[in-house]
C-alpha cells in the first residue's frame, strides 16, 4: 500500500512539473530610460552604442529542468573586445518566497543598491561577458559572503539585440515543480569591464563626469548606483515606469572618497512580481 501511495505521489509530481514547464513570463520596459536615476550619460567611446543599456523586454520561460532568461535591449549585441560580447552586464535577483527578510538585501559588490527587505532575494543570476574562471575569481575575492547564492548560467547565447541565458533549477536550489510565476524579479542593467575597481565585481562605475570608459552625472565617491536601467512596478512598459525608476534609483548619498563608504547611503530598490 505504501509503495502504491509513493507511485501516486511521483505521478502527481511529474504531472505538476509538466504543467508548470512551459510557463512564460514577459516584462516590458519603456524605451529611452537608460539613464539610471534620470540623468546618467554614456561614456564617450563609440563602442558604447546608444541604446546598449536600454532594457526593452524580458522573457522568462520554465523549460522543466531549466529556466531561460531572454533579455532584450535597444541596440545589437556587439563583439569587439569582450571575451564573449562587449559591454552589458545583467543581474537577475530572484525572490522565491516573498517573505520579508528571508533572504539578502545586499547586492553584488559594485552594484551599489540595496533590495527592500520585503523583497529579500534568495539567488541572483549573473550574466557577464567574461570567462567563468575570471568571474568565479572575482566573486571569490570580492563577494565571498554571497558566492553560494550567485548563480552562473550554463549557457548564454547572444541573439540580435538580446542575451538568452539558461539556468538549471538545481543550481537555483528549487524543485522541478517550482512555480516561476510566484517569484519576484529584480533585473538590472550595468556595464561590464575586465578592469573594475578593487571592490567591484566586473562592473563599470558611474563618475561625476563622463569619460572614454566612464558613465557620467553620478559621483566620484561610491554611493551612486552603477545601474543604468531596470524593470520596475508592473513592468508593462508604460511611460510612468521611467519616472518610477528614476525616483527609485535617486535616493542615494555619496562621500567624496570611493575607498571610504562610511558616509554613503545606498538607494533601495523593489522587485517586480508577476500579476
Amino acid at each position: 500500500m505504501k509503495y502504491k501511495v509513493f507511485l501516486v505521489f511521483l505521478a502527481l509530481l511529474f504531472i505538476s512539473s509538466v504543467l508548470l514547464a512551459g510557463t512564460k513570463l514577459e516584462f516590458q520596459d519603456p524605451k529611452g530610460d537608460d539613464k539610471g536615476p534620470g540623468n546618467y550619460v554614456y561614456p564617450t567611446d563609440p563602442i558604447y552604442v546608444a541604446g546598449s543599456f536600454d532594457l526593452i523586454k524580458a522573457e522568462i520561460e520554465d523549460r522543466g529542468e531549466e529556466i531561460d532568461f531572454k533579455i532584450t535591449f535597444n541596440a545589437p549585441v556587439t563583439f569587439n573586445w569582450g571575451d564573449f560580447w562587449d559591454v552589458q552586464q545583467l543581474q537577475v535577483y530572484l525572490d522565491f518566497d516573498h517573505v520579508a527578510g528571508s533572504g539578502h538585501t545586499e547586492t553584488i559588490p559594485g552594484t551599489q543598491v540595496l533590495v527592500d527587505a520585503a523583497d529579500a532575494w534568495e539567488k541572483v543570476v549573473f550574466i557577464d561577458p567574461h570567462t567563468v574562471p575570471k568571474i568565479n575569481g572575482e566573486i571569490g575575492l570580492k563577494a565571498a559572503n554571497l558566492k553560494n547564492d550567485i548563480v552562473l548560467p550554463t549557457k548564454i547565447k547572444p541573439i540580435g539585440k538580446s542575451l538568452k541565458a539558461t539556468v538549471k533549477k538545481s543550481d537555483l536550489g528549487v524543485a522541478m515543480d517550482a512555480d516561476i510565476s510566484t517569484w519576484g524579479y529584480g533585473i538590472l542593467m550595468l556595464s561590464a569591464t575586465g578592469f573594475p575597481g578593487d571592490w567591484l565585481v566586473l562592473m563599470r562605475r558611474v563618475n561625476e563626469y563622463e569619460g572614454q570608459h566612464r558613465f557620467g552625472n553620478g559621483s566620484d565617491g561610491a554611493g551612486d548606483p552603477n545601474v543604468m536601467d531596470m524593470f520596475v512596478d508592473n513592468a508593462d512598459g508604460s511611460d510612468d515606469e521611467a519616472d518610477i525608476q528614476y525616483d527609485m534609483l535617486n535616493d542615494w548619498k555619496s562621500g567624496p572618497d570611493p575607498t571610504d563608504t562610511s558616509a554613503d547611503k545606498l538607494t533601495v530598490i523593489k522587485l517586480v512580481y508577476p500579476k
